[in-house]
Order: C-alpha cells, then structure tokens, then sequence
C-alpha cells in the first residue's frame, strides 16, 4: 500500500467530508512530514508500520524544536490517518493506537457548536430507519459526551432505562463507567430500535447491513447535516463531546463531575480532587444539561 498514493486518496476523502481547504492544507503538511519519516526508515508500503514504528516517530517529534500544540497537530493527523485506513478496511490493526499527544499545555479548545447550532443539527436528519438511528447518535453524542469509539461499541444490554445510566465498557484506557443518559435521548434511541425490522441486535448502532456503525459512516452524515443546517464550523464526532463539557460548564457543572463523565482519568488538573460518585454524577448531569434539566427519572422499565 503506496504511502504516497494513499495520502493523496486520504486528501480527497477529507475533501468530500467537506473539510475547509486550511485543514486540509495542514493534514497535508503534517503527511507529508510523516512520509519523509517512513523514507528515511525505507518503509515504501503503510502495512509495513508497527506500533513501534509511530512510537518511534512520536520520539522524533517530541525532540523537534517546534511548538508543542505543532507536534500535537502533527500527532493527531497520523493518527486520524490511520484511522481512516482501519475504518476502509486496508488495515486490520491501527498502528498509532499507542501514540498520545506530546504535551496539552495551553491547548486550545477545539470546535465548540452553540446550544442553537446543535439543535440545529439535531432536526436534519429524516424519518427513515437512518434517519432514526442518526437522530439517536447525534442524542447520545451531545446527552453523555462519549467518545465515537464509545459510542459504536455499545451495546443493548448497556442501557439501563431504570436508573438512566449507560455503562461505558469500551472506555479508551480500559477505563469502564457508568453515565447518566437524558430521557430525551433515550427515547431517540428507543424509537431507532424499535423500528429495526430483524428484531433488536446486540449493539445499538448498525448499518444497513446489520453490521456494526463505524466512526467513517458517522462522520459523512455529521458533515452532511452541518452542511444542511447552514454551520461553517467542522464537526466530528469529538465537536458534540467538546460541547457536551462546554455547556455543561457553562450551566455551573463542576470540573469533577465533568472528568468523571467524560473518563478523564488523566488529567492533571483534575486528579487532585474527590472522585465524585455515581448519585452525585447523575443529579449533576440532571441539574445541568441544557437538553435534560427538570427530567426526572421513575423505576419505570421498558
């Protein structure tokens, strides 16, 4: 698998998510860098790339006299890259799991939609069966700021209608949790369920084929309702989790309940405090969430 060939297919695939031309521009930038790596390595072929490989490479990079928020840039392009490549089937195995970014320091926040912008993206998607299921990612996405990963993996007997929680079982770090989920987007994910006509598979999100949701297919519909509701901004999956800690920071949630929430473990800047527990995350999560607040939960069961 040509690296360059295949750069170049990962730079149109960008294009039709309709990223802006100055993302692309630095994806570009920040590949090519990567190719000259793999060229002073001769490694031709992109199946050749191991775990030790990126590792290695992410040491090349820490020891570069750039801006750290530049060698977190260019961290974040491969590993999207490789991303893309597992997602379209070329590789079995993502080579640049391992790597992490080389600092946070005076990061910046990423895209952050406004309560209006969400709620605009919420109302695109159609009455179809993937329509539904959109509808219901997009719910779950903004309700519980899960990470995509989280989110395809999870599965029905993860839901638990009774006490309004989700448990997290594929938690990046093996860091599983229980969250609450807003009634609202529970009875999304209701909906979308109950009208599968083969009946209720094991996970909660599938294609067409009843094959498990993949982070690729959720993109393209992101960027086609971004597109439909009039939005500039790009959006990802990881916009609405940015969002979901934004607006609830922004309503008087604490940073605690926000780490815990989000499973961020960590961070340093908030292992110095109490974990907080469960009942405490869930009346947090109640109390301040724009799409939840003033939902009560009953022993209801479905």
């Amino acid at each position: 698998m040509d690296v360059g060939i295949t750069i170049n297919r990962f730079k149109r695939h960008l294009t039709a998510l309709g990223y802006a031309d100055n993302t692309i521009d630095i994806y570009q930038r920040n590949l090519d860098q990567f190719q000259r790596y793999l060229d002073s390595r001769n490694i031709t072929d992109l199946r050749q790339v191991t775990r030790s490989v990126m590792l290695d490479y992410q040491e090349t990079l820490s020891n570069d006299k750039t801006a750290p928020e530049t060698k977190a840039s260019k961290i974040r392009s491969v590993k999207r890259f490789f991303e893309y490549l597992v997602d379209e089937n070329k590789l079995l195995i993502n080579p640049s799991e391992g790597m992490v970014e080389v600092s946070r320091k005076n990061r910046k926040i990423g895209t952050v939609l406004t309560i209006t912008e969400i709620n605009k993206l919420l109302d695109q998607p159609d009455t179809s069966l993937a329509g539904l299921r959109n509808r219901a990612v997009m719910e779950v996405l903004y309700s519980t700021g899960v990470r995509i990963d989280e989110l395809i993996h999870l599965e029905i007997k993860d839901l638990n209608r009774e006490d309004g929680t989700l448990y997290i079982r594929k938690a990046k770090g093996g860091n599983e949790r229980i969250i609450p989920i807003g009634k609202r987007a529970l009875k999304h994910v209701d909906r979308y369920l109950d009208q599968l006509s083969d009946g209720r598979p094991d996970r909660i999100f599938i294609n067409r084929s009843g094959k498990p949701l993949t982070d690729n297919t959720v993109r393209v519909f992101l960027n086609k309702y971004r597109h439909q509701a009039g939005i500039k901004k790009n959006v990802s999956p990881h916009t609405f989790r940015r969002t979901c800690a934004t607006h609830l920071l922004q309503n008087g949630a604490d940073i605690r309940y926000i780490q815990k929430l989000l499973g961020h473990k960590d961070l340093r800047t908030t292992q110095v405090y109490t974990k907080v527990m469960p009942v405490e995350v869930k009346e947090t999560h109640e109390k301040t969430h724009p799409n939840v607040r003033g939902e009560t939960w009953t022993s209801k069961k479905k």
